[in-house]
């Protein structure tokens, strides 16, 4: 191995090369720069390492265990840092970038491959993809802070989770543009329903096994059947319903059992039409009241006029 040396002068046992011209140290073979040749690992008050300036302003210093860069680090090869690197200004990487161990944010020693403290992570119009399971693992330092929290573009929170629970603020909407499907009990425990509760956690309803438990229901409808009662509604006579029955089996404006299980019973549809049957009772129920108290009357007049005779 060469030695070169070029105006290398000790100064108070600091060694200084100063050169107003520009220099090249090149070599066939290893070039080496030692410090601390003595162990003395800084016990004489000065710095043991290396430092690299220009212009005046630091660009590295290098030491046993760490590597310090003070502007930004640029390169355009493979770069293999073996120790401990600290970077106080930008840190740009072209290319790709291979981390063995860990990397920290805020922190100089990462429990994790990717540790950040205090900090914010952004990614704009990228995704994170995993080719396996992706865990979201909050409050793994058991402070209670066990939240994953979902905000808009003022960070605002719309939604979170907590400790298994959904919670969506400010009249949020779950939406789909597919299918939505609600799988409960797939571990076929048991307990197989959806439960729907109040700001109490009283339970409103329940959904099991494919029914609907509640204690009320509410429809919008469009229109109910007063119209039966208006005077322009048309009611079939009484012979013509029985016509109607005996030849299809179902009442007139009421959907046929063919079409029902077909496509499904309309809740909203059929208890209007029910109104709408019983309404229509009424009226020929009492147009036949009607009806007998007038026979009725002639009956009795019949029976008097008979009765005078005698």
């Amino acid at each position: 191995m060469k030695t070169i040396k070029i105006g290398l002068v000790a100064l108070a046992g600091l060694w200084s090369m100063s050169t107003q011209a520009q220099r090249i140290i090149e070599d066939n073979r290893a070039i080496q720069i030692k410090a601390d040749i003595d162990n003395s690992n800084g016990l004489h008050g000065t710095y043991e390492g290396i430092q690299f300036y220009t212009a005046g302003s630091k660009l590295f210093q290098l030491s046993p265990n760490y590597v310090t860069a003070y502007e930004p680090f640029v390169s355009n090869e493979t770069a293999i840092l073996k120790k401990d690197a600290t970077i106080k200004g930008a840190l740009n990487v072209e290319g790709n970038a291979e981390f063995s161990t860990r990397i920290g944010l805020g922190t100089s020693n990462p429990a994790v491959g990717f540790h950040v403290i205090s900090k914010d992570i952004r990614v704009d119009g990228g995704q994170f993809q995993s080719n396996g399971m992706v865990i979201l693992h909050p409050d793994v330092d058991n402070t209670g802070n066990d939240i994953v929290s979902f905000r808009n573009s003022t960070n605002q929170e719309m939604a979170r989770i907590h400790d298994g629970v959904l919670t969506l603020k400010g009249g949020n909407t779950i939406q789909s543009t597919g299918a939505l499907t609600l799988r409960p009990d797939i571990s076929n425990s048991g307990d197989d329903y959806i439960s729907f509760k109040d700001g109490s956690n009283q339970e409103m309803a329940r959904l099991q096994d494919g029914r609907l438990t509640l204690d009320q229901v509410r429809l919008n409808v469009s229109t109910f059947p007063d119209y039966v009662f208006s005077k322009e509604y048309k009611r079939m006579p009484l012979l013509k319903v029985a016509e109607f029955v005996k030849k299809y089996k179902h009442l007139p404006n009421m959907p046929s059992e063919k079409e029902v299980v077909a496509n499904g019973m309309d809740v909203g549809q059929i208890n209007i039409k029910l109104v709408e049957k019983v309404e229509e009772l009424t009226l020929y129920t009492i147009e036949q009241e009607q009806k007998i108290e007038s026979l009725s009357k002639r009956l009795a007049a019949l029976e008097k006029m008979l009765n005078t005779k005698n």
